[in-house]
């Protein structure tokens, strides 16, 4: 197969225009001062996502926190004192902020930034009731039903729930419950491990972010997914039923026409743009800064010589339509049946590495988890499963 050197691919510009692509969902993050709407933002997405000082005024009282690299957008309200004077405009501002962009995303007549349709609009609101005020207020509850009755998904976010007991939480649910009329989930970011272990019952994180998954667009989900601090399971999920069907479609297509194994280096730029893509949503992309180089070098190294192992090895034949298309020629089969292996194989590297990485905190050898001996075992056992699957 014809050389394809690591120095022909630019790894920067190619995570930039991975990013590009995705489409970013924007959330509106509402409640009065110490509901703890940053503790909240930080749990989910890491602090890096909304940094104190780095967000961009939009109008009085809301702050839009977006990094090029971080796949959600964030709206946050400014909060507002129980009992002081800001309490009267909060609503009105919220409401006035909403109605002029959901005006201008629906108006096509404007060019302005707010005018493109879905990119624009308020995809989905987290608001923030905390549970050391034991109380739900009436602000809280207008500002839920004005936000509904513009048909906006809303989740109430209940914080702090370290500071009641077990009949106050059950109280505050109820006036959610009654009140509000909206799905809420229980949260606490206590910095005590043991009340931390002691309210794992009632905690419910995952239950909030498979809410936020599941009131997006299926376009936005990738954006909001690959924004998620720690979440691999969905982020696996993701690559598994998207990201990696995407650049199989794209090997596909470049053999539509049957190339002769020596032009299969055509397929390479794919295979490490999709490795790139999977290490992004990973989040290792910011982990390492040649990590990404290295990926692609061992894709660049290691393709040409496992393309040859496995048509040699007939592992083709293990899955059901290639037939007898198996040669000296590279088909739309067997192009995307080894870029889909490529795919799961450096999927599960990187999930073994975030899961060293973000959750077990360990340093890591990087060349000990991506190297040629392991692709290879993970491609192969990617063609038996396709085999009995």
């Amino acid at each position: 197969m014809k050389d394809y050197r690591p120095d022909d691919f630019d790894f920067n510009k190619t995570l930039g225009e991975i990013s590009a692509e995705i489409k970013k969902p924007n959330i509106l993050v509402c409640g009065a001062t110490g509901a703890g709407k940053s503790s909240v933002v930080n749990y989910v997405f890491g602090a890096a996502v909304a940094q104190i000082g780095h967000g961009i005024p939009v109008t009085r009282g809301i702050t839009k926190y977006q990094r090029a690299d971080a796949g959600v957008v964030l709206y946050d309200t400014e909060g507002y004192e129980i009992g002081t004077e800001k309490i009267s405009k909060y609503k009105a501002n919220v409401e006035g902020w909403v109605n002029e962009l959901s005006n201008a995303a629906n108006n096509p007549s404007k060019k302005d930034e707010t005018s493109h349709d879905l990119i624009n609009q308020i995809h989905e609101v987290w608001y923030c009731i905390s549970a050391g005020n034991k109380r739900v207020t009436d602000m809280d509850i207008d500002v839920i039903q004005m936000l509904k009755a513009k048909k906006l998904p809303v989740a109430v976010v209940l914080t702090q729930i370290d500071n009641l007991d077990a009949e106050e939480l059950e109280a505050m649910e109820a006036a959610i419950r009654n009140d509000c009329q909206v799905e809420f989930f229980r949260t606490s970011v206590a910095a005590d491990p043991a009340v931390t272990a002691a309210l794992q019952d009632y905690l419910q994180w995952e239950d909030l972010i498979r809410w936020a998954i599941d009131h997006l667009d299926e376009s936005l989900r990738e954006g909001f997914i690959s924004a998620l601090k720690g979440n691999l399971g969905a982020k696996k999920r993701l690559i598994n039923h998207k990201i990696i069907p995407l650049y199989t479609s794209g090997a596909a297509g470049v053999a539509l026409t049957p190339i002769p194994f020596s032009d299969a280096a055509l397929l390479v730029p794919i295979q490490i743009k999709m490795s790139l893509h999977i290490m992004k949503t990973y989040g290792l992309d910011q982990k390492l800064g040649n990590l990404s180089s290295l990926v692609g070098s061992v894709v660049v190294s290691e393709s040409g010589r496992l393309l040859a192992q496995t048509l040699s090895a007939n592992l083709f034949k293990l899955i059901p339509g290639v037939g007898t298309a198996i040669g000296t020629t590279v088909n739309t089969v067997v192009a995307s049946s080894f870029t889909a292996a490529m795919g799961y194989a450096i999927s599960e590297i990187c999930f073994r590495c975030a899961t060293a990485v973000f959750e077990e905190g360990k340093e890591i050898v990087w060349t000990d988890y991506f190297n040629g001996e392991n692709i290879a075992g993970l491609m192969a056992e990617w063609f038996k499963v396709s085999r009995h699957g």
